[in-house]
């Protein structure tokens, strides 16, 4: 006996030269038979298969009569041509099946011939899954009950397309048209639909059950017949949304007239202008759409009513998902960054292959191009047949079975390879780029294929780099989407990224988050708390610390706990933190009806700090300070930190600014409270601190370890910042909070004394001004958004500075804007004017220019002389003190020397202590610029670069980077007056200013530091012109500026050169005045001062 395959028995109902479209019915699959050789003929040759004969023949012409099953041959069936498997089978020519059926037929074949088998592994029994029943139960319910548009949430894995078929067979629907994505799963829901899958071969669909005439469109049809034509000729029709979408009116009227149902696969791919079109037409049929998660790829919900949702946790539990392992990188630059995911990806794989794994590595990209620059990498692993794939690439359809057969180890893909690529042993995702498609690929590498495949194969991996932020994006997005991901993905060590391991480690320590409706990971809040002492009895030697406090006894402390309407908790041991997120039921306003409600989320947050012995409570619901619940969870020794004790919290806050204070006067037995702001504030804490009153609360600025921050302290014992954080930078502001409240040492009278108090004066004070600046708010517009108009002509704040003029101690405060070509002056005057008989002290800003000029910023200009009154520039004092309109501020603290050790000497031979900037062409080689360049690039800098001039950050610039970081060095350069060493101040005042100045590029963001560098590249000057970059080139501030988008940490070090004083000779005033300039460089930005100076 011999083997040979049948084709499959087929009928075409519609075909037409010159469209691709066609629909057919499946009457008899495929078939292997073992045949006996009968006899052969001239004209054709007799097989036998019990009992049956089938006639071959090459020529239809010369089909004999008297068989009933005939089959067309490639050529003459002799006996040793089919036993040598030469013989082709075209097609059947006659079979008594072949017979025409309508479409109405088939559909009464369904009727009583679908059953309900229920999948049993353990007795053999092979039929639907859990998910495919309760789906397929939930859709009936639907249809029967509701018109509107139904959404079915099943997971990769979980068998959504069967469910598709065995919905259109139970429910016998009259005629389906179904949408899918991409043109590759069009074809395979086709087939599947072609077919009927594994619903036959399991006997949930009856063998008397007739297979379905199914169509497929490819392409749209130009005319009404003959859409209607084929129409008629289908029971579902398998398109893509993009052909559906762009019919015309009429023809989607057409289509929606003629549908009975819509069901859309892959539901999360639908742009919402084409469905939104598409379902003003089919708002008359039955809309189901079928999706492995209930978000669209624009990340909003795909709309409809969830009938169904089968969670991942359960899709883990039932054995669809392997659990799947995060292994990050972190490497701001991506060049860098792809080697290191490919090699790493690489590793894994090759550590999987020898653990007896069949594994396969996807490497995905965003775009062609990306995937060319990708695949070059994998390259090199020739041992692992790497291939890249894409939708135009040449003999991709060779190139996918291929794939499918396992010859390529490494498959290079844009996007992914496509939802429904059957590819169990894809396992390995390396994300060369991420963005929109995490969800989905994780599910499609993380799935348990529950066939003879899962021998063969592991857990699931991938890989990315977390120095891209859209890496984090996405992983904030997965569990915003939904919050099984907690259990489903782990985050394997590196020592690349110890801060989200960190994080990591912290979020696994809480026990049932895959219980949570909220993701843990995206719980994000202002940072507040009350904090209690857990005042047990210290002297007592036999008390154990922990079991004077149980953070999970939390109930008995919140009244009506049981009658909320939802409430989830959550204890990490580990880090002693208790999360509790509780939803109470409020009434509805505008009606008296009790099935109508609204819900209060409410978040509480329980920490214990085990160091302090402190209790801190956060609560989004700021009514209680929650004594109960401490006493609860503290054993009734809960002691709470108010009253003056708060106060501590402005411990070590450099240069505090109060913006408001709540006063407690006490006038005799009452008691009156006031709010003060602005200059009243230093009167508020002089009632204070004299008895006759005590500060209510108090919220300002400031500045910890160079960042700015903002505080506030309530009297009553609320501590609360405007800086939002996750649940572990929660715990970090606690324990610094706790170090402080807990400090004996600390007088909170004392706190304070130093905080900036503005006066309002009348007249300018006769102090030495050492710059003039932007007010704080300036800096928070990106340098291209900003740019000035004079004389008409436009100029970018890239290259415009402010800048004093003539600066003098003699009370006159005079200043200009500067540009490449120009300027245009202004002088600041104080005054007092009479109103209402009352003296009040004013200033104004006043051009002294006569050139006119303009501000721009952003989409809005304005005046630039209102525009200065409105927002009045800071004057700096040498003394530290500063003048913002008519308000003075004076530092309180007393300000130590530099220190003379700390001065840096030069050698400062063949140098022209006159002459301050190299120029452009020729260069003056003798300068204090020009020499500071070249000993400059004779260091290990990457880049040195010249930024003088009219907009500069400073005269030099350096530039190094490392693996973690990017050190950067402003080098701020003043002559000498009289060209030779003195001990003249006014050689500082100016250089002084400078680097103070420059100390906000610390707070900007790091991109637009590099744009600045790189819009200015070329120094331009009397007609001449050069590159800034002395040191590097452009490419290099190019890829330092991808660089900086990624939040590379940024680290700045300020110098003063000034070759004018010698170490030797110092005097105590200009030393001073670097000490100033020091302890405003570290506390407002944690910056460090180095001073060069001569021998």
């Amino acid at each position: 006996m011999i083997n040979i395959k049948l084709p499959e028995l087929k009928k075409i109902y519609w075909q037409k030269v010159g469209t691709k479209n066609i629909s057919k019915q499946l009457l008899e699959p495929s078939t292997k038979l073992e045949y006996n050789f009968v006899s052969s003929h001239r004209s054709y040759t007799l097989i036998e298969n019990n009992g049956i004969q089938y006639c071959l023949c090459s020529n239809p012409d010369t089909m004999p009569e008297g068989f009933d099953y005939v089959l067309l041959t490639n050529k003459k069936a002799t006996e040793e041509r089919l036993e040598n498997n030469e013989i082709k089978f075209k097609k059947w020519i006659k079979h008594p099946k072949i017979k025409e059926f309508t479409t109405d037929e088939i559909i009464e074949s369904w009727k009583g011939n679908f059953s309900f088998i229920e999948e049993d592994l353990q007795e053999g029994i092979n039929g639907l899954r859990e998910p495919q029943i309760a789906a397929l139960y939930s859709i009936l319910s639907h249809l029967k009950i509701s018109d509107e548009i139904g959404t079915v949430v099943m997971p990769t894995g979980t068998g959504k397309t069967e469910t598709m078929l065995t919905t259109l067979i139970a429910n016998r629907c009259e005629k389906i048209i179904i949408t899918v994505p991409s043109d590759a799963l069009r074809t395979q829901i086709f087939n599947k639909f072609y077919t009927l899958g594994l619903l036959k071969k399991f006997g949930i669909v009856n063998e008397n059950a007739l297979n379905p005439r199914v169509g497929i469109l490819q392409q749209n049809f130009t005319e009404s017949d003959e859409l209607l034509e084929f129409i008629n000729e289908c029971n579902v029709v398998v398109t893509t949304m993009s052909i559906l979408s762009k019919n015309s009116n009429e023809l989607l009227v057409l289509l929606s007239e003629n549908f009975s149902h819509l069901f859309i696969d892959e539901a999360h791919h639908s742009e919402a202008r084409s469905w939104n079109r598409v379902r003003l037409f089919f708002k008359e049929s039955k809309i189901l759409q079928f999706t492995a998660t209930p978000f669209r790829n624009d990340r909003k919900r795909v709309d409809g009513k969830i009938i169904f949702n089968f969670s991942l946790k359960k899709a883990q539990e039932q054995g669809y998902f392997k659990p799947i392992s995060f292994l990050p990188i972190r490497e701001y630059d991506f060049k860098k960054g792809d080697k290191i995911i490919a090699e790493k990806a690489v590793k894994k794989l090759r550590e999987d292959i020898a653990s007896g794994y069949n594994h396969i590595l996807m490497a995905r990209c965003e775009n062609k191009t990306r995937a060319k620059e990708i695949f070059e990498i994998y390259e090199e692993f020739e041992d692992l047949n790497p291939i890249m794939v894409h939708s135009s690439i040449a003999n991709k359809k060779a190139i996918l079975e291929s794939i499918v057969n396992c010859e390529h180890k490494i498959i290079v893909a844009v996007n992914m390879l496509g939802e429904g690529f059957d590819l169990p042993q894809l396992k390995i995702a390396a994300f060369h780029d991420i963005r929109k498609s995490l969800p989905i690929t994780l599910q499609f590498a993380g799935r348990f294929t529950r066939t003879s495949h899962d021998d063969e194969l592991g857990n699931a991996t991938f890989i990315a780099n977390l120095a891209d932020s859209n890496v984090e994006n996405e992983l904030s997005e997965l569990y915003a989407q939904d919050s099984d991901w907690n259990s489903l993905l782990s985050t394997l060590s590196s020592d690349e990224i110890e801060e989200q391991i960190d994080f990591n480690e912290f979020i696994d320590g809480f026990q049932y988050l895959e219980s949570s409706k909220i993701p843990f990971q995206n719980i994000r809040f202002a940072l507040s708390t009350v904090v209690y002492k857990n005042n047990f009895d210290k002297d007592d030697q036999d008390i154990v610390v922990d079991d004077t406090y149980d953070l999970k006894k939390f109930k008995k402390g919140i009244k009506g706990y049981d009658d909320l309407e939802y409430k989830f908790s959550d204890y990490n041991e580990t880090a002693k933190t208790l999360v509790l997120i509780t939803a109470g039921k409020s009434e509805v306003e505008w009606v008296n009806y009790k099935e109508v409600f609204g819900l209060n989320w409410q978040l509480t947050v329980l920490y214990y700090d085990t160091e302090s012995n402190l209790l801190f409570i956060h609560s989004s619901d700021k009514s209680s300070l929650y004594k109960d619940l401490a006493n609860a969870v503290l054993y009734d020794k809960a002691l709470m930190i108010n009253q003056l004790n708060v106060f501590k919290s402005f411990y070590d806050v450099k240069r505090v600014s109060l913006q408001n204070v709540g006063l407690k006067e006490f006038l005799n037995r009452k008691i009156r409270f006031t709010m003060r702001v602005g200059t009243d504030i230093e009167e508020a804490l002089s009632i204070a601190e004299q008895q006759r009153g005590q500060k209510a609360f108090v919220f300002g600025s400031g500045y910890d370890e160079g960042d700015k921050i903002t505080l506030g302290c309530s009297y009553k014992g609320r501590i609360w910042s405007y800086l939002r954080n996750d649940l572990r930078g929660f715990i970090k502001w606690c324990n610094k909070l706790g170090k402080k409240l807990i400090d004996e040492s600390i007088d909170p009278n004392q706190v304070l004394k130093e905080t900036l108090i503005p006066q309002i004066i009348s007249e300018i004070p006769k102090i030495y001004p050492t710059h003039i600046d932007w007010d704080d708010n300036f800096y928070d517009n990106s340098e291209s958004r900003v740019s000035f108009v004079i004389d008409n002509q436009e100029f970018s704040l890239t290259n415009c500075s402010i800048g004093l003029m003539n600066a003098n101690a003699n009370g006159e405060i005079t200043f200009e804007i500067k540009t490449p070509s120009n300027s245009i002056q202004f002088k600041k005057e104080l005054f007092t004017e009479t109103i209402e008989e009352n003296q009040i002290a004013n200033f104004r800003i006043v051009k002294t220019s006569v050139n006119n000029g303009e501000i721009i910023i952003g989409t809005k200009k304005f005046d630039l002389t209102e525009y200065l009154n409105a927002n009045p520039p800071i004057v700096w004092f040498a003394d530290g003190s500063r003048l913002e309109g008519n308000e003075y501020v004076e530092l309180k603290q007393i300000i130590l020397p530099y220190p003379t050790e700390n001065l840096i000497a030069w050698d400062w031979s063949n140098v022209d202590l006159s002459k301050e900037a190299q120029g452009v062409v020729p260069l003056r080689t003798d300068s204090i610029q020009y020499a500071t360049i070249q000993k400059l690039i004779a260091e290990d800098y990457d880049i040195v670069y010249d930024d003088d001039y009219s907009g500069e950050i400073a005269d030099v610039i350096t530039i190094k980077e490392f693996d973690k970081r990017i050190d950067v060095q402003f080098y701020h350069l003043k002559f000498a007056k009289d060209g030779n060493i003195n001990t003249r101040i006014d050689n500082f005042y100016e250089v002084c200013g400078q680097a103070q100045k420059s100390i906000h590029w610390k707070h900007k963001k790091g991109t637009e530091f590099f744009e600045h560098l790189l819009k200015r590249k070329t120094k331009v000057r009397t007609g001449e012109e050069r590159s800034r970059i002395e040191k590097g080139s452009s490419d290099d501030l190019e890829r330092l500026l991808t660089i900086a988008k990624n939040k590379k940490p940024m680290n700045f070090e300020v110098f003063i050169v000034q070759p004018s004083l010698s170490k030797q000779n110092v005097s105590e005033n200009i030393m001073t005045l670097l000490g100033v300039t020091e302890n405003y460089l570290k506390e407002v930005g944690n910056i460090d001062l180095k001073v060069i100076v001569s021998e």
